[in-house]
Formats: C-alpha cells, structure tokens, sequence
C-alpha cells in the first residue's frame, strides 16, 4: 500500500512540474492595444544551467513575461533565443529577471566564456 501512495503521489508531483513548466500562460490583459507589436530578437548566452530543466525553468518564466512573445532556451548550447515586443520589455529586463532565477546572461559572447 505504501508503495501505491508513493506512486500516487510522485505522480501528481511530476504533472504539477509539468504543467508548471509547459502549462498555457495566459499573459495578454483585458485590452489588447491596436498598435503593432515592435518585435526584436534577442541571443544571449546563459551560464548556470545544470540540465535541461533548468533550460525549460528560464523559458517557462520568462514566456510569463509582459512583452515576451517566444523564449527558447538550449541547455546544450548555453544559449538563449528570446523574441519580445520591445514597447513593453527591453533587453536588459530580460538579462535581469534571467540573473533573478540565479543564471547569468549576457549578451556579450566573450563575457561569458571567461566566466565559465
């Protein structure tokens, strides 16, 4: 019997990650404004990462973001791709809510590399 509630409850564990993780966040607010989004794309490099949830952690957190329309992040690489509507997030928000989660981010290739 133990071992089913351990089961169980390992279980619901794990789809409470999932959802977490890759759930549908719904970030658009009551009104949506009839001005064009100023898209930009951003590559960063990220440091810190232990594995590829730590990758999916980063994407999921910051696709929750006011103004970010697409983040993927690539634990092999290091690196970050973000897509974001520069009239409502600017890089370095990003940069900032990524160094929040306890990573680094950069932008500049070099910097990073030597902290590594």
């Amino acid at each position: 019997m133990e071992k089913v509630l351990v089961l169980v409850s390992s279980l619901m564990l794990s789809v409470g990650i999932i959802k977490f993780f890759f759930g549908k966040k719904d970030n658009k607010e009551g009104t949506e404004s009839n001005t064009p989004a100023k898209e930009e794309i951003l590559e960063l490099n990220i440091s810190g990462m232990h594995c590829a949830g730590c990758a999916a952690g980063i994407e999921g957190t910051l696709k929750s973001l006011n103004g970010i329309l697409d983040a993927k992040v690539n634990f092999a690489t290091g690196k970050g791709i973000f897509k974001f509507d520069s009239s409502k997030v600017n890089p370095q928000d990003i940069i900032s809510k990524i160094q929040e989660l306890g990573y680094s981010a950069s932008a500049d290739f070099e910097e990073i590399e030597k902290k590594s």
